[in-house]
C-alpha cells in the first residue's frame, strides 16, 4: 500500500492559521485526548489551508491540526457530522458495526482496506460535547477494550485521538469555524517517515471534504426537465 493510502486511514478522524480564536477552546476542551503539550509549530500551507504540527514525546509521530470556515452554523453542523457517522462511513471502511449509540456518545468497530500491507482494524468511541456559546466538539479516541478481540487477518491500530471541534466564525455570519486535531499511529511496522507526508496531506483533506460536502448538500445540481 502506497503511504498515501496508510495516510488516509490514519486521518480517517479526520478531522490551522496561527492565530485563529479557536486555538483556547481545542487545548483546554481537549486536555482528555491531547496527545502532547509541546507549541503547535507552522508546518504546510496547501490549497490554501494551514497545517500545524507538533511533536509527541516517545512518538515518532505528530500530532497534526487545521481548520477551515464552513457556512452553517455550529449547531446545525454538529448534527449533521454526528448523523455522518453511522449513515456514511468513509469509501475505505470495509465493515463498521455500532457497538453502542446515543446522543451524545457513539462506539463501533471498524475494519478497513489497506491494499498491498495487512487490513487494518481499531474500536472508536466518539463523543459529542457542548461548551457552551455555540461551540462543540466531536472528540474520538481508540477504545479497542470496548469492542471485538485481535483479528488474525487485521493489524490492531491502537492509537488515534483528536476532535472536531466548531465555533461561530467571526468572519461570517451563520457560519462555523471548525478546527480538525488529530494524532494516529498506523500499527505494524510501517516506518513513521513513509507516513508523515501522507498524514499532512490527509489532514488538509479531511477539511476539504467537510466543507465540501456540506456544499454539495445546500446546492445541490438542478435536475433537468
Amino acid at each position: 500500500m502506497s503511504a498515501r493510502s496508510l495516510g488516509g486511514v490514519l486521518a480517517l478522524w479526520g478531522i490551522l492559521n496561527g492565530s485563529m480564536p479557536g486555538r483556547a477552546v481545542a487545548e483546554t476542551s481537549l486536555d482528555a485526548v491531547a496527545t502532547s503539550r509541546e507549541p503547535w509549530q507552522q508546518h504546510k500551507v496547501k490549497r490554501g489551508i494551514s497545517v500545524e504540527r507538533r511533536p509527541v514525546k516517545g512518538s515518532s509521530f505528530f500530532e497534526y491540526r487545521a481548520s477551515i470556515g464552513i457556512p452553517m452554523a455550529p449547531a446545525l453542523l454538529i448534527e449533521d457530522m454526528w448523523r455522518t457517522v453511522t449513515l456514511k462511513p468513509g469509501p475505505l471502511v470495509k465493515k463498521r458495526q455500532i457497538l453502542k449509540q446515543n446522543d451524545t456518545e457513539i462506539v463501533f468497530y471498524d475494519q478497513i482496506q489497506t491494499p498491498v500491507v495487512s487490513d487494518r482494524d481499531y474500536t472508536m468511541r466518539l463523543r459529542k460535547v457542548v461548551l457552551g456559546n455555540d461551540r462543540f466538539q466531536m472528540v474520538f479516541e481508540t477504545a479497542n477494550e470496548l469492542g471485538p478481540g485481535p483479528d488474525p487477518k487485521h493489524v490492531r491500530i491502537l492509537a488515534i485521538h483528536g476532535a472536531w471541534s466548531l465555533e461561530p466564525d467571526p468572519s461570517v455570519a451563520g457560519g462555523s469555524l471548525v478546527t480538525y486535531q488529530s494524532y494516529s499511529e498506523p500499527g505494524g511496522s510501517v516506518p513513521a517517515f513513509m507516513i508523515h507526508g501522507a498524514q499532512v496531506d490527509q489532514t488538509i483533506k479531511s477539511v476539504e471534504t467537510l466543507k465540501a460536502r456540506i456544499l454539495a448538500a445546500q446546492n445541490p445540481p438542478s435536475s433537468s426537465k
